[in-house]
């Protein structure tokens, strides 16, 4: 019985150290979806408000964000992308807490960003010479999709044979 004694001991410091855990991810995003709602009451949202409209409408073939704001690139028309920089409107640059925010607030504004099959999501952490840091999230369309949008309207009939 002596033996079983250190196990029950680790065990139960293990379950402690989960539920820490657990509490402490909890308060995280608790925190997170105060910042996002803050984030939808700012004036900043409402300057930010056509171009999240426009992007629910066509076709994304790119979401980038970084501390100066953030990027969309459409699909078509081809080489169309709009950005939205902090600096044209008077605000600070983004922290670490505000893009995630923001990358929150994007993926509510704009779903179709979160569908796996159709775009994937890197974060890129870029360490400057002053000895910063810098985190940059991207959203881009997967080869597939991108096809199967760029072929739609030849199998959906709109493009129908010419005679010449």
């Amino acid at each position: 019985m002596n033996t079983s004694i250190p196990y029950l001991f680790i065990a139960l410091i293990g379950i402690a150290l989960v539920v820490c855990l657990v509490l402490d991810d909890r308060k995280r995003m608790r925190l997170q979806r105060l910042r996002v709602k803050k984030l939808y009451a700012s004036s900043m949202f409402e300057a930010m408000k056509p171009l999240l409209l426009r992007a629910q409408k066509l076709s994304v073939e790119s979401l980038t964000i970084d501390k100066t704001g953030f990027v969309i690139r459409y699909l078509n028309p081809v080489g169309y992308e709009m950005h939205f920089r902090m600096a044209d409107y008077d605000y600070p640059t983004l922290t670490l807490e505000k893009q995630e925010a923001l990358l929150l607030l994007l993926e509510e504004f704009v779903p179709k960003l979160t569908t796996h099959n159709c775009y994937s999501f890197r974060s890129r952490r870029t360490k400057l010479l002053d000895g910063q840091v810098e985190y940059q999230y991207r959203y881009i369309i997967q080869t597939d999709f991108k096809n199967l949008l760029t072929r739609a309207p030849y199998y959906d009939g709109s493009l129908q044979s010419q005679v010449w």
